[in-house]
């Protein structure tokens, strides 16, 4: 469902962009029975919850997974299927589709975003930091992996401010900009918000729908929001594999396919 016409090199890079974002599959997942809060809440440190939030992730070198995607900008609301590779402090790599019908294939680097147009028969290259217009993930981030499974965690830095109330924890840096909320019935961050300066979210992540892929808890659902940008994202998961063997980053671009700028 389209609100008002886009170039339709804007229209791939949203659809990659969306799609590459938001992965996480929950394949062999199973559903969980109602968690129950740790016997020692509310009086975990901040030390001990990130060591509780990091707990069985560092082993995860990447994962495959297809996903619903759901993406949203001032301009067009666009709903797509994908299948993800995904390797940690490496590439993405995503196949795109509606109806069956695949619209392109999507790679993005640590430094840069190439997106074959399929229906177009073009391959569009630029600035990963291009994809972040259209899709308000971390792609540029270090933490764009974590993000994008859900398992992200506060730095380990000494001032952050901690709180909780009857079920929830919650974490804010020394100058309140950076706010995490953390569920510690699953041991994962259910919001996170960047402020600025002056108190307006920048950045919102909510992350939600847990259930267990290969024995690690991971959420079905994320969602990535810029509200100044008016920018929204949603990620339903569907199936996943975590850690496989022979993840292929190919796009398979014919030589002949002629070379645009990414925008």
């Amino acid at each position: 469902m389209t609100s008002s016409p886009v170039p339709s090199a804007s229209r791939a890079l949203l659809l990659t962009l969306t799609c590459a974002l938001f992965l996480i599959g929950c394949g062999s997942s199973s559903p969980n029975t109602a968690p129950r809060l740790p016997d020692a809440f509310p009086d975990h440190s901040v030390d001990q919850i990130r060591t509780q939030i990091t707990r069985g992730t560092d082993t995860i070198r990447g994962y495959t997974a297809k996903a619903r995607v759901r993406v949203q900008t001032p301009n067009q609301t666009q709903s797509f299927n994908a299948v993800i590779h995904h390797r940690r402090a490496d590439s993405l790599f995503m196949r795109l589709s509606l109806f069956g019908i695949e619209g392109g294939r999507l790679l993005l680097t640590p430094d840069s975003v190439f997106f074959y147009d399929t229906r177009n028969t073009v391959l569009r290259v630029g600035p990963v930091e291009a994809v972040q217009k259209l899709f308000p993930a971390p792609v540029s981030s270090d933490q764009f992996f974590d993000n994008m499974l859900g398992v992200l965690a506060p730095a380990a830095r000494p001032a952050w401010s901690l709180q909780s109330d009857s079920t929830l924890y919650y974490l804010s840096d020394a100058t309140d900009r950076e706010r995490y909320t953390v569920d510690p019935a699953h041991w994962r961050v259910v919001r996170y918000e960047e402020r600025s300066a002056t108190g307006t979210v920048r950045q919102k992540r909510l992350f939600s729908q847990f259930r267990r892929v290969e024995d690690v808890l991971l959420p079905a659902r994320l969602i990535f929001q810029q509200p100044s940008d008016d920018l929204r994202a949603v990620v339903n998961y569907e199936e996943m594999t975590l850690n496989p063997s022979g993840l292929s980053f190919s796009l398979d671009v014919p030589e002949q396919v002629p070379r645009r700028r990414f925008q």
